[in-house]
């Protein structure tokens, strides 16, 4: 009996790890910052265990993370959430979802999911929404049960454009704080925004643009390029998280097929974008490359914003699947005002790429999560070639387990963390390495719950770290 348990043990084992493989590169430190591959699961490396895999779909469109776990929305008869361990790679099994009681199914029933601030994990509906008419439906998902929920109703009130993917802020079930879910529209003739907010308390989605308008059109030549009229097909919007936790929205980011990486303020107007980076740019009929920072195809759409240390970074898509592009990131440093225009590369993962194989869908999701050692670990996800997790850190940083204390003190009060002088910023990480909460000019910031914490502020350029248990 007991050589039989051990025999499945070491079965369940090689089951686990199998997926355990690196993309073989190596990536040179560049200014004391280090990148090392921790795992990939994608058709260049591990192809025959990928394909083997149920993610292996062109319905396998989106993935996210908590910071232990990656989930993989699959549509299909069954829709169901693929998950695997986030510092390993290992295969955590298939969750299957129900409404209602019944398999819950349709035309790319889970094309998105993530979580919001506070925890809740959403699925989102492709919709064609061709007339305006209707709503965009957006589900929570208990992931022990597998039960989708409705949030409730999001109606287009006219508005225009198929929704392919959406981002959400705050509390989706507004128990907790206010909501907002955005959109973009995925259309060649109309560059409508969708925005619904749901104030805390409330059952009911209003628009939230002025008037409570549900959407509201980018203007004409505020785009990179500039000369486009619709952002088309798999078009990408990515909120930016200021660690309030409010469920407002000041910017967000958009990457559509036929555009590049270009930031908005909470009116649409354009306020940066990827064409003020130092691109690099090949001569026609010199021949002559100038510049520093890989210049991204339009057609793959996918930003996120992270750190490593006291340096911030932003990783976007570099290309799709067609030659010369592999399904790669590029992954840069920028200052603190996370402008384009000081962007400076450090590397693109993997190097090598994940994969070649035709999707048709566009999307490239990454996420840079910050680890309480200081250190920062980045998913890149692509449909239907693979996916893998990258390791950064930097050297003589500051790691949140060794910081020295510096001139500010920090307490706790009931659920606020406080810090005794005003500071440039303040972070706080549970103990997965997860930033959970942030706030910036501030002394003071709300923890998300009971709990042990990693506190970073910053003071007059100096930082402090404490461990601290609400």
């Amino acid at each position: 009996m007991k050589k039989l348990l051990l025999s499945a043990s070491m079965l369940m084992l090689a089951g686990a790890s199998a997926f355990a493989v690196t993309d073989g590169q190596t990536y040179e430190s560049v200014d004391g910052i280090n990148c090392e591959n921790l795992w990939v699961f994608d058709r260049f490396h591990a192809e025959e265990a990928y394909m083997g895999n149920p993610i292996a779909s062109t319905n396998a469109r989106t993935a996210t993370t908590d910071g232990s776990t990656i989930y993989v929305g699959l549509s299909g008869e069954t829709a169901s959430i693929e998950k695997f361990d986030l510092k390993t790679g290992a295969y955590l099994g298939s969750l299957a979802l129900t409404k209602g009681g019944e398999a819950f199914k349709g035309t790319l029933a889970v094309n998105q999911v993530g979580f919001d601030e506070y925890g809740h994990f959403y699925a989102a509906t492709y919709n064609a929404n061709s007339n305006g008419v209707g709503q965009y439906e957006v589900y929570t998902v208990d992931l022990t049960t597998g039960a989708v929920t409705s949030v409730g109703d999001l109606f287009f009130d006219g508005g225009l454009g198929r929704i392919d993917y959406c981002d959400v802020i705050g509390d989706i079930t507004g128990a907790e704080a206010n909501a907002t879910v955005m959109a973009v529209t995925c259309a060649g003739d109309n560059m409508n925004v969708f925005k619904w907010v749901r104030a805390k308390g409330s059952d009911e989605w209003m628009g939230g643009w002025t008037d409570q308008a549900t959407f509201q059109a980018i203007k004409a030549g505020d785009t990179y390029p500039n000369n486009i009229t619709g952002f088309s097909t798999g078009s990408v919007l990515k909120i930016v998280r200021d660690g309030s936790k409010s469920g407002n929205v000041n910017m967000f980011y958009i990457d559509g097929f036929t555009s590049a990486p270009a930031l908005y303020g909470s009116d649409c107007a354009m306020i940066d974008n990827i064409g003020n980076a130092d691109l690099k740019k090949t001569n026609k009929e010199t021949g002559v490359t100038t510049g520093t920072v890989p210049e991204p195809a339009l057609g793959t759409n996918g930003i996120a914003e992270g750190s490593v240390g006291k340096t911030n970074l932003m990783i976007y898509s570099e290309g799709q699947y067609d030659a010369p592009h592999k399904c790669q990131a590029i992954i840069t440093t920028v200052d603190e005002n996370m402008s384009f225009e000081s962007m400076k590369p450090l590397w693109t993962v993997p190097a090598d790429g994940l994969g070649q194989t035709k999707d048709g869908v566009r999307v490239h999701s990454l996420f840079c999560l910050p680890q309480k050692d200081g250190s920062a670990l980045l998913l890149t996800f692509k449909c239907y070639n693979g996916m893998g997790v990258y390791k950064i850190t930097k050297k003589g940083d500051d790691s949140v387990e060794s910081n020295v204390v510096a001139a500010a003190n920090i307490t706790v009060n009931g659920d606020v963390i406080a810090v005794s002088e005003v500071a440039e910023t303040i972070e706080v990480f549970n103990v997965a390495g997860q930033k959970v909460a942030e706030a910036r000019n501030a002394s003071e910031v709300a923890a998300p719950a009971t709990g042990a914490y990693i506190v970073k502020a910053v003071v007059a350029g100096a930082q402090d770290v404490k461990k601290v248990i609400l």
